[in-house]
């Protein structure tokens, strides 16, 4: 396990005090989510739900692919790798 890049939109840098990129341990997809929500816990219940999958708004890339891609939330994670989470602004 090492550490993993996370790339968050400026939507939810409000709920990071304004922190877009940092680092967290983990081997799997979410045991990286966890260790992000651990690390910024206003966070929780904004990126994934409780089974840590993605909520419908948000998506969350290893690398260039879709976690909804990769299969099970217990899916690999290389030391080093980036996770960017983007989530739909809605407006009008």
């Amino acid at each position: 396990m090492g550490d993993v890049h996370i790339a968050l939109p400026s939507s939810l840098a409000q709920f990071t005090g304004g922190v877009r990129h940092f680092s967290v341990q983990g081997g799997t997809v979410r045991q990286v989510l966890e260790n992000m929500q651990d690390a910024f816990p206003l966070l929780a219940g904004r990126v994934v739900n409780e089974d840590f999958q993605p909520l419908p708004f948000v998506r969350v890339y290893v690398g260039d692919e879709d976690v909804r891609n990769l299969g099970p939330g217990d899916s690999a994670v290389a030391p080093g790798s980036t996770v960017m989470i983007t989530a739909a602004v809605a407006g009008g």
